[in-house]
């Protein structure tokens, strides 16, 4: 198999920053590909300079740097470059720059300012992207296209201007069909909400009091149907024009405002954005690989890694030697086809000037360029052997937009809301995260991380345990998994109840969080208890929920479960009710001290796990390390603290172990036969020693 391997590069900005102009393109043309490299990704923030004018085009410019990269070998995706409109655009409309929620029109000048629902937006965005697709169809370069860049970044996901609340309410006569409908679907009588006129139905501004959570949702709702469809019109047109050419988009991991499942059909791949933010932990990363990868259920490249310091986070540390290397070899593992570095160098100009590139900004080659340098060269090894490869996932996690967006709206704890300060920190047991150095402590659940808050604990449980995890929407095909976890499925849809009693009652095992089954697909609360239609399935109910403040904590009594080990409680806590479930564990404190807090029942074939609290990783350690084995989930290798290991296995028995040291010490593993590291070429037997920071991966074959 090809895997594609290259840089983003901005030939437009070297062309006017530098004395040399042009003649820079062929020096870099050539660093690219003695590093090894075969792809490059172009034009995605360059409408400006392609259409300077209306309906003025020039393509001269990029056709030249195209000629130069391909006599180089070097294959091209382009970005349609609609995320930055031209300044000549945002001059003749001014109310073309999204209105935030508390009223205030976003100034132009920047990215991602524009609205997915005005009309002079839309139309210019197709003709920008016909011109392009029409120009460079069929071109012996181009192998495919990146769609705009990051839909919803700098938390542009949700408009408020007068274009959204128009297009808003068309959304809701077409989900509802008529205002009885709508009105009972968001209990309208609560404080005389009751509309009889469509036109009446407001973008739900920020106000002094609380807005209706159904109004709410639905707005979210419509927010990212609105730039679904924005994003259908541009894969249409490319479908169209270029056939043979890919289509991908570039996500932004656990990013919350659109809804990836919808914003990626039609594409033949999904992409991501790979960076290091404050806070992120090895198990982090992992995660959102894993969501990526989920979102589609195939492969994804990541088309901008991090080589160095970013320039957008609260903190912006040096990357360590083999920093690069590392996060390379770890998207590989997770089932990454594609590698793309950004940026090729660092920029000159521009609010980028303090984000790294492979070049530093006089052009001098960094690490992180000899780290890309080197997995070139073991890539001509590696590559042919991940044909046919798929990363191995024992478990699935259930990721699903509209409970989010309910627990957005109604977190009912400030502390389990996802739009925190990036700076935001809690050193609370139930938000440790990987301990990756266990002589530093542990880390505890920092800014961008609050994003996959719901999430974590379980995942982070299972990557400590080297146990391959896939995070899908809830309604996914469920049966290839003997383990499901659906922590924080606030939001019940049919459909969602649906796959889950038909994944249980077919022998699977299903592990419920706090706070499921709490609201329907109306963002109302069930006129049963919870967990509602999934009390029956699970054999419990909730009694009643404590929203702990950050002094308050329990612990829990395990009953059915033997361990030594202690789980702190935080946050979140529900007394249940058994009807026909076994209680596991039972609260150890607090005046509802000795009330159930886990519980299992057996259903069908299968069985369910009722995880009524929230107590991070170390309560799943203890819940896992009793569930797993009876149900045939086992790890390819020994945990050792720090170290990730990952599978990807072929259909002809070959296994792929890939071995990566997070931490900043050695670390000795037992390897489950002799083999020799693809990577250097050296032989082990029983033993590895993995040096801090590095990475090694055995070709093993069954039997």
């Amino acid at each position: 198999m090809t895997f594609f391997f290259g840089c983003d590069y901005y030939p437009e900005q070297w062309a006017q920053w530098l004395d040399e102009g042009e003649a820079r393109w062929e020096t870099d043309a050539g660093m690219m590909a003695a590093a090894g490299f075969n792809t490059v990704r172009l034009a995605e923030f360059a409408w400006g300079l392609l259409e300077p004018e209306p309906e003025q085009f020039d393509f001269a410019w990029l056709d030249r740097a195209i000629a130069v990269l391909h006599r180089h070998g070097l294959s091209i995706v382009l970005g349609t470059p609609t995320a930055a409109p031209p300044p000549w655009l945002l001059h003749a409309h001014p109310d073309l720059t999204q209105v935030d929620e508390n009223g205030r029109r976003q100034g132009p000048g920047t990215r991602r300012e524009a609205c997915a629902n005005h009309p002079a937006y839309q139309a210019r965005s197709r003709l920008i992207v016909e011109r392009m697709a029409s120009h460079y169809a069929g071109h012996p370069a181009l192998i495919g296209w990146q769609t705009d860049n990051e839909f919803g970044c700098h938390d542009t996901g949700r408009c408020f201007c007068p274009h959204c609340a128009r297009a808003f309410q068309t959304w809701l006569r077409q989900r509802y069909g008529d205002l009885a409908a709508l009105n009972k679907a968001w209990g309208g009588t609560f404080w005389g909400e009751t509309y009889h006129a469509w036109e009446h139905i407001p973008a739900p501004l920020r106000s002094t009091a609380e807005r209706n959570p159904g109004h709410l949702l639905d707005y979210f709702r419509f927010s990212s149907d609105s730039w679904v469809a924005y994003h259908r019109a541009q894969i249409d047109i490319l479908r169209r024009a270029c056939p043979g050419q890919f289509i991908t988009h570039n996500l932004m991991g656990f990013a919350p405002q659109i809804n990836y499942y919808d914003l990626s059909q039609g594409l033949d791949f999904v992409s991501w954005d790979n960076y290091h933010y404050h806070g992120a932990t090895p198990a982090a990363i992992a995660a959102a690989h894993d969501h990526m990868r989920g979102v589609l259920r195939r492969h994804f490249w990541v088309i901008e890694q991090q080589v160095g310091q970013v320039n957008w986070s609260v903190y912006n540390p040096a990357t360590p030697p083999g920093f690069t290397r590392l996060k390379t070899y770890q998207s590989i593992a997770h089932g990454a086809d594609g590698m793309i570095y950004f940026r090729w160098r660092q920029a000159l100009a521009g609010s980028e000037q303090y984000h790294s590139g492979l070049l530093d900004h006089a052009g001098q080659i960094t690490p992180s360029y000899a780290e890309a340098a080197q997995i070139g060269r073991e890539m001509q090894t590696l590559a042919p052997l991940l044909a046919g490869a798929e990363p191995q996932a024992q478990a699935a996690i259930l990721l699903d937009y509209d409970s989010r967006w309910a627990l957005e709206i109604q977190p009912h704890n400030q502390h389990l809301r996802g739009n925190v300060a990036e700076d935001h920190e809690l050193h609370l047991p139930a938000l440790q995260m990987d301990s990756f150095n266990p002589q530093d402590g542990p880390p505890y659940m920092t800014g961008r991380n609050w994003l996959a808050w719901p999430f974590l604990a379980p995942y982070v449980a299972l990557w400590e345990k080297n146990i391959g995890v896939d995070i899908i929407a809830p309604a996914a095909d469920l049966s290839r998994y003997p383990l499901v976890c659906a922590p924080f499925l606030h939001l019940l849809r049919p459909e969602i109840i649906a796959t889950l009693q038909s994944y249980v009652h077919g022998g699977g095992t299903l592990v419920l969080g706090p706070r499921a089954g709490y609201k329907d697909a109306h963002n109302r609360l069930f006129a049963t208890p919870q967990p509602g239609p999934l009390a029956d399935l699970a054999g419990v109910h909730v009694r009643f929920f404590d929203s702990l403040e950050p002094r308050r904590a329990n612990h829990l009594h395990w009953r059915s479960i033997p361990t030594t080990h202690d789980a702190i409680i935080n946050l979140w806590a529900e007394v249940l009710q058994p009807r026909d479930a076994a209680v596991l564990a039972s609260y150890g404190a607090d005046w509802y001290a000795g009330q159930p807090a886990i519980t299992h029942a057996r259903r069908g074939k299968g069985q369910v796990i009722y995880v009524g609290c929230m107590g991070g990783p170390a309560l799943y350690h203890i819940l896992f390390d009793w569930l797993l084995p009876p149900i045939g989930v086992a790890a390819p290798l020994a945990p050792v603290a720090g170290v990730e290991v990952a599978v990807r296995q072929a259909t002809d028995g070959r296994r792929l172990i890939f071995l990566l040291n997070h931490t900043a010490e050695s670390r000795t593993l037992s390897l489950p036969q002799p083999g020799t590291d693809l990577l250097s070429g050296q032989r082990h037997e029983r033993l590895l020693h993995l040096h801090a920071g590095q990475v090694a991966v055995f070709e093993l074959r069954d039997g």
